[in-house]
C-alpha cells in the first residue's frame, strides 16, 4: 500500500544516514496539489488533503510559475541532521520556527482554496524566509547569487526540499517579469548544469511498476 511504501522509504532513508521524513514520498506518490498532516505517533499515517489547482496552473499556463535547475548539488543530511538535533535538544528558537512553517502551509492552503494568488506568492516568500531561519546552510553563497540576479524583476521563489541547492521554483509577478528572469538566468547562468526544467502537475504521481 501507499503507507507501506511511505513506511519503508522513510526506514531506508535512516539506513543510508540521510535522514527525512515522510513528506517526499507522500506528496511524489499521491498526484496534484495537497495538505499532508500527521498526528505525533512513531507510526506515521498521512492525513492527505486535495487543494484546488486553479492558482498553480494558471500560474504556470501564463509562464508566472518557472522551475529553475540551479545546478548546485547538496547533501540534505548536513542541513537536516543539525535541524533534528535542535529539536531533540527543544531549542525554544528552532521550535518556534518549526511551528511557523507548519502554519504557512496552512495559509498556502488557504490562498490556493480562495483562489487567491497574492496571497499563495507571499507563502512561497515566507517558505523561503523560514527555510533559512531554520539553517543558515539552506541559502549558501553560490543560491544567494542566482536570487540577487533575478531581484531587481521582484520574484517569490525559493528552494525545493532541504535547500543548499537543487531545483528553484520561481514566481515572476507577470508574464513580463517572468520572460526577463528567463532571459537572465539563460543568457548569465551560474553555472554549465543551470537551465529551466519543464513544469506541471502530476495527475498520477510517482508510477511504481515491478516485474
Amino acid at each position: 500500500s501507499a503507507n507501506d511504501i511511505f513506511a519503508r522509504t522513510s526506514v531506508l532513508e535512516q539506513i543510508l544516514s540521510s535522514g527525512g521524513g515522510w513528506q517526499d514520498q507522500v506528496g511524489g506518490i499521491y498526484p496534484s496539489l495537497k495538505l499532508t498532516t500527521t498526528k505525533a505517533d512513531m507510526t506515521q499515517l498521512p492525513d492527505v488533503n486535495w487543494l484546488p489547482e486553479k492558482v498553480f496552473a494558471e500560474a504556470i499556463r501564463s509562464g508566472r510559475a518557472m522551475l529553475y535547475y540551479t545546478g548546485i548539488t547538496r547533501v540534505a543530511r548536513n542541513i537536516l541532521s543539525e535541524i533534528v538535533k535542535s529539536i531533540f535538544l527543544n531549542k525554544a528558537e528552532t521550535m518556534s520556527i518549526i511551528n511557523d512553517i507548519s502554519l504557512n502551509a496552512k495559509f498556502i492552503a488557504d490562498a490556493l482554496q480562495k483562489n487567491d494568488s497574492v496571497s499563495f506568492d507571499e507563502g512561497i516568500r515566507r517558505s523561503w524566509q523560514l527555510n533559512r531561519e531554520l539553517d543558515k546552510g539552506t541559502c549558501p553563497p553560490a543560491i544567494k547569487g542566482i536570487i540577487e540576479q533575478i531581484a531587481p524583476f521582484d520574484p517569490a521563489c525559493k528552494l525545493l526540499g532541504a535547500g543548499g541547492g537543487g531545483y528553484m521554483l520561481i514566481l515572476a509577478k507577470d508574464t513580463a517579469s517572468a520572460a526577463a528572469i528567463r532571459e537572465s538566468l539563460t543568457t548569465n547562468a551560474p553555472n554549465p548544469r543551470a537551465r529551466f526544467v519543464d513544469l506541471e502537475i502530476s495527475h498520477t504521481g510517482i508510477q511504481i511498476t515491478r516485474s
